[in-house]
């Protein structure tokens, strides 16, 4: 009947809407919408989350470094300016170097005295003694080695704790190639210690003369191969001081030399 087709007709309308309805629920779509802003929710780098910057990384502690004069054969006594010499050209690299802090020449000679008496050769012994007694973490202890007219430059770095491994530099030299063969040795150092590396531009070269004056004025001030006499070199120090005043305040005493404490 008429009737009956008109509600057959509503019925079926009724039933296509439902199921358009249901399936508008079931979209996948909608599903992959949603389940892709939760994932940006919980993601590590989602926009949507604060996070707190990244930690500036940490700069490492300063390590406290003592310098000794190097060992020299005894019958070499040529080497003795060499032996105190190495003491100025080790502390200027030394002080281009941001994360050594050095104790100074006039606090680590004079305790090496102490321990060795009349005996001018430093051994492991004695530089872990300095050291410890410093309260530094390393001490340097080294030779030259002569055999005939060739040279060879025997650098350790001995650590105050046995529990620490020494690092060792060895090439062979001249007396006018030390200077950069300290460079070396000390960039080296640096790498075994996992620290800044040296800042090549603050050391200043030193010809043979002006680094002879500066040993002379070493051997008087503490007496390691003449008699000491304390406080004479005011010439060097005062020259110095003005070409290089930290290297100065390194290997001479302000107390001593009061134009070191300006």
């Amino acid at each position: 009947m008429p009737g009956d087709n008109v509600i057959m007709h509503i019925s079926s309308l009724n039933s296509d809407r439902l199921l358009h309805r249901g399936t508008r629920r079931r979209n996948p779509r909608h599903l992959l919408i949603g389940v892709t802003l939760l994932g940006l929710l919980f993601m590590p780098g989602c926009l949507f989350r604060k996070h707190k910057p990244p930690a500036a990384p940490a700069l490492p502690a300063p390590v406290r470094t003592a310098l000794l004069p190097l060992n020299i054969p005894h019958e070499k006594t040529d080497l003795r300016w060499v032996s105190l010499g190495t003491l100025a050209w080790m502390a200027d690299v030394a002080l281009a170097a941001p994360d050594i802090d050095l104790v100074p020449v006039w606090e680590s000679v004079p305790a090496a005295l102490q321990s060795l008496g009349d005996a001018r050769t430093i051994s492991v012994d004695t530089a872990e003694l300095v050291a410890a007694r410093l309260s530094a973490r390393w001490s340097s202890q080294g030779e030259i080695i002569a055999a005939g007219n060739a040279l060879t430059m025997q650098l350790d770095f001995i650590p105050a704790k046995p529990s620490l491994v020494p690092f060792r530099y060895e090439k062979g030299t001249s007396i006018d190639s030390m200077e950069s063969r300290f460079e070396e040795a000390f960039d080296q150092f640096l790498r075994y210690l996992i620290v800044r590396p040296l800042q090549t531009s603050n050391i200043r070269p030193m010809d043979a003369k002006k680094l002879r004056e500066i040993a002379d004025a070493l051997d008087l001030e503490y007496g390691w191969f003449v008699a000491a006499k304390p406080g004479t070199s005011g010439k060097v120090v005062e020259d110095l001081a003005r070409s290089n005043p930290a290297l100065a305040r390194v290997l001479f005493s302000p107390t001593l030399y009061p134009v070191l404490a300006k």
